[in-house]
């Protein structure tokens, strides 16, 4: 059986079924019909993550009888749109489960999808912000789309600029056409993202506000607190890039739409997304314009409190500092997948005295989640999962804007607590980034570091420290003290003793590294 996704695959639905696909249950002509009348959700960032979380969640919540879904945007790339288009707005999510066995389904709770950077997609995504009945907007732009340039600011409203004046312009119009209330929700991943996209929009309302490029009235509205909010989020699915194994296996159940691409500004696109079973979205329950019944597509809603709580247990504890320690790591030891490196008992010891050692004493516990259950399901189950192709290679990307978010708030917490000067491990993985940086694998060969918007200026700064010779260590005393990278002053907080040592271990030459690691995880 040939199975296509494209405009003509919502009348072969049972066909899709028959072939071991989950399919929408639901009817999408009418769902598409019904949000075009009425939108009420648009989603910034048309990536992978917003397929296997916040489209999944969509389609939950459609499934239980809502009506209207999801109108995505994106501005960058007009690829990302293309591929979406290409198979009518439809693609397959794969879980990717434990046993190796994958569970395929159809998600169709995309309605429209717009590029940004196109008149009609611009003017189409004006019209849906101008709407009354639109209720939120969602923002996956990864943390480095929340920095804003004064030249972005300077060219003023507009789509020229990056995500944020993007939407502060789309703003801009909805308050101009009547200023309905909205509720802007940063689902990227890290900590009090609601503050930091209120701070971000707020920066570019009021300085269009002050030039006069929009009425003073504008910032005003967006600062109100009941006419435009910013809920924070907790969210947590990995999700690797599509995998070819992943394509082969949904060929194999004839799924013609596998091939994967890549595109010109770098990563891979694909009728699919494959993702790891597990998933968790933590909502702050504030709403000034109504919200979708998130509660019926699985997701968890509380006070910022609760939320704020969840999300540091998880970002700054239980999974993404685990995440980044073992990817400067693994790629310095060449691994390429995640669950390969769980099997090297040096690596465990490295990710649990990260998590359970360092992190536990000062986690944030939320109410209604247990963070040592939360942590043990992430050890013994989601990092091991063979079916998750993950590798260390993506987690490792954009790692100088990460760093400060993971490991920051667990030092701090240990410096109030006393405790700074016994951390090792945390301590360790900062280490290993360094020497990470210098592009120099454990066996003294050139390797490619993955995309960091920094680079070139920690080249800079780190020029002095140099592979092969463990005294130049000492060379990034003065770094450590950066609290824009770190989250924390580390010279101030009486880690940076503790890195430095490391860094000197990890610089002696090949296989240091792996010495290293084998001497702390056995002391």
């Amino acid at each position: 059986m040939s199975l296509v996704l494209d405009a003509g695959a919502l009348d072969r639905l049972d066909e899709f079924e028959a072939a071991g696909f989950g399919v929408p249950r639901y009817d999408v002509r009418a769902m598409r019909a019904a949000t075009a009348e009425r939108p009420s959700w648009v989603h910034l960032g048309a990536g992978n993550f917003f397929r296997s979380l916040h489209a999944v969640v969509a389609q939950r919540m459609l499934d239980a009888g809502h009506d209207t879904g999801v109108i995505l945007a994106n501005l960058r790339d007009p690829a990302v749109i293309e591929n979406s288009r290409a198979t009518d707005d439809l693609f397959v999510n794969a879980v990717m489960r434990e046993d190796g066995s994958l569970e395929p389904t159809v998600i169709a709770s995309v309605a429209e999808s717009h590029h940004l950077g196109s008149d009609a997609g611009w003017a189409r995504v004006t019209e849906v912000f101008e709407s009354p009945s639109l209720q939120l907007v969602t923002l996956t732009v990864t943390e480095k789309g929340y920095v804003v340039s004064d030249e972005d600011v300077a060219r003023g409203p507009g789509r020229a600029g990056g995500a944020i004046p993007a939407l502060a312009s789309l703003l801009l119009a909805r308050f101009a056409a009547g200023a309905a209330p909205i509720a802007l929700v940063s689902t990227d991943n890290f900590s009090d993202n609601g503050e930091r996209l209120a701070t971000a929009v707020n920066r570019v309302a009021e300085a269009w506000a002050a030039d006069g490029r929009a009425p003073a009235a504008f910032a005003s509205w967006l600062q109100d607190g009941s006419s435009a909010t910013f809920p924070s989020t907790m969210v947590d699915r990995i999700t690797p890039a599509p995998s070819p194994a992943v394509g082969e296996a949904l060929a194999a159940l004839g799924l013609e739409t596998t091939r994967i691409t890549e595109r010109a500004s770098g990563g891979p696109l694909a009728a699919f997304s494959n993702t790891e079973p597990v998933s968790y979205l933590v909502l702050e329950d504030d709403f000034p314009n109504g919200r979708p019944p998130f509660e019926s597509g699985g997701v968890v809603l509380g006070d910022r409190e609760t939320v704020g709580r969840a999300d540091r247990m998880k970002v700054c504890t239980c999974l993404n500092p685990l995440h980044t320690a073992m990817a400067v790591t693994g790629c310095l030891l060449g691994f390429t997948r995640i669950a390969e490196m769980m099997r090297d008992s040096d690596i465990r010891r490295m990710v649990v005295g990260v998590g359970a050692v360092e992190g536990l004493p000062v986690v944030d516990t939320p109410e209604g989640m247990d963070p040592a259950a939360f942590l043990r399901e992430v050890i013994e189950k989601r990092l091991p999962n063979p079916g998750l192709p993950d590798a260390p290679q993506r987690i490792a990307s954009d790692t100088s804007q990460k760093i400060g978010i993971r490991f920051g708030e667990t030092i701090r917490r240990h410096v109030a607590a006393g405790t700074a000067a016994q951390l090792t491990w945390i301590p360790f993985a900062i280490a290993a980034w360094i020497r990470y940086l210098l592009a120099v694998d454990d066996q003294g060969a050139a390797f490619e570091r993955s995309p960091d918007p920094l680079l070139a200026e920690l080249d800079e700064r780190l020029a002095g420290v140099r592979f092969g010779e463990p005294r130049t260590a000492t060379a990034a005393r003065e770094f450590l003290t950066d609290a824009s990278i770190f989250g924390v002053d580390l010279v101030a907080a009486g880690v940076a003793p503790t890195v430095i040592a490391h860094l000197s271990s990890l610089l002696h030459g090949p296989g240091a590294v792996r010495s290293a690691l084998f001497s702390l995880a056995h002391s």
